[in-house]
């Protein structure tokens, strides 16, 4: 008799796709559409999409199972064993440019590492991770990065009004593209209305290149072409590529996780910081006197970037990924998985199961610096194994910088919006649109 995986059964199916499935599509995979992402913030959306997996995982688990998504079974993987073999196992046998990703990151990014394969991928990873310094502690121009993100957090300070969602979103979008292609890219407006767009379209899945991609990409050449010694573009010289590498095409998915799902995750941080005393006063002590020139004291004021990581797994940006099965491919339980198969991991149960996070629901940055949450392969924000995200490092300095700038410099005070309760278990969800903050 063969071995397989449980399957659940077809009214679960549709309950999954309609409670975790639809939820992410109809509010933008790439480019949220914010009345509708606003809408979610205000409904139980994910609390429901957590009760119906953890539902299912009590009744199929510890073992990864099947589920029907939409028209086609998927395989849900949950146990931190698992998710290390799936994860571990990338870009193959697990690929991670399953039919939807892929058709959606056509429109904006059809060149991008994230679903590249093969020689292909290697020879893109190779180059990401020389210009973003994956291997290293400190990226090497990290002083004029920290600097960069002072300056956009004391102009934050500046406005002397509550911030909300665009003040900290613009702000982080000029600090993208400073970091990338230089000064110069600062006040070039254009190129991040150009992105957004073609995110937009994204959410469609069209399966090429939107309008307007081509004359994006040209626009992304000219700042590759006139590097500036300051910015990640003056490093793309010494590091390793060649015609198939398509730097202006891998630069776009920095510009998107950088400059988009970054300053998210901010702004949610500074709204947990807000609302839970004892943490924010662990932040300011540890931030105390840091300045920008301070580089090693920021990357390693490890209270502060685990505030930041806390966010990233509090309310994950992308609740649900996948990858696509390559090739026949055997589990350690001895389950054979066929090619093609999509493996799905709902990072917002992952990041939240009360049965294995103890401390799940509540905001705990202590638990990056002396517990094990660095090494739990059950928080999926970076990702994890071959495929993590090669700019993990960068961005945790970058808004461990502006965070802790804004904290010690500000007193940050929720005036508008959802008001979290330390006492309580934070909601599965946290409106960013609906925020106002008082620093």
């Amino acid at each position: 008799m063969t071995l397989d995986f449980k399957h659940a059964n077809p009214v679960e199916g549709v309950r999954f796709t309609a409670q975790v499935g639809v939820p992410n599509v109809v509010q933008g995979l790439f480019k949220k559409r914010e009345p509708i992402a606003r809408v979610a913030g205000s409904v139980p959306l994910d609390s429901l999409a957590y009760r119906l997996t953890a539902g299912l995982v009590k009744k199929y688990g510890p073992d990864p199972f099947y589920v029907r998504v939409a028209t086609e079974e998927a395989l849900l993987v949950h146990h931190p064993d698992d998710i290390k073999f799936v994860l571990g196992g990338s870009p193959a046998p697990f690929a991670s440019d399953p039919d939807a990703k892929k058709k959606g990151m056509a429109a904006f990014q059809p060149d991008a590492l994230t679903i590249s394969r093969g020689d292909l991928w290697a020879n893109r990873r190779a180059f990401a991770e020389a210009v973003l310094d994956t291997s290293k502690s400190l990226h090497r121009l990290a002083k004029g990065f920290s600097e960069l993100a002072f300056d956009e957090a004391d102009a934050l300070l500046a406005l002397d009004r509550p911030i909300g969602w665009e003040d900290i979103n613009s702000s982080f979008q000029e600090l993208t593209r400073r970091v990338v292609f230089g000064s110069a890219a600062g006040a070039d407006l254009l190129l991040t209305q150009q992105l957004q767009e073609l995110m937009a379209a994204g959410n469609k899945m069209p399966g090429k290149p939107a309008k307007g991609y081509a004359g994006f990409h040209e626009h992304i050449n000219e700042y590759v072409e006139t590097p500036d010694p300051r910015a990640l573009t003056g490093l793309i010289t010494k590091a390793p590529h060649d015609d198939s590498t398509d730097v202006a095409g891998q630069l776009i998915h920095w510009l998107f996780a950088m400059g988009d799902t970054l300053p998210a995750n901010l702004f949610r941080t500074l709204a947990v910081l807000a609302t839970h005393p004892h943490e924010l006063e662990a932040v300011r002590s540890e931030f105390a006197g840091i300045t920008a020139a301070n580089i090693k004291k920021i990357a390693g004021a490890a209270y502060t970037s685990g505030a930041v990581l806390e966010a990233m797994r509090l309310w994950p940006t992308t609740a649900l990924f996948g990858r696509v099965l390559t090739e026949d491919t055997r589990f350690p339980t001895g389950q054979t998985v066929k090619a093609g198969t999509q493996v799905l991991l709902h990072n917002l149960f992952n990041h939240r199961n009360r049965d294995r996070v103890e401390f799940a629901d509540r905001f705990a940055p202590a638990e990056w610096v002396s517990g094990t949450a660095s090494e739990d392969w059950s928080f999926n924000f970076f990702s994890h194994g071959p495929q993590d995200c090669p700019g993990a490092g960068l961005s945790i300095f970058l808004g461990t910088a502006f965070i802790g700038r804004l904290v010690t410099a500000g007193t940050p005070k929720v005036v508008d919006g959802v008001r979290l309760q330390p006492r309580k278990p934070l909601p599965h969800a946290l409106d960013i649109y609906g925020l106002k903050i008082a620093v």
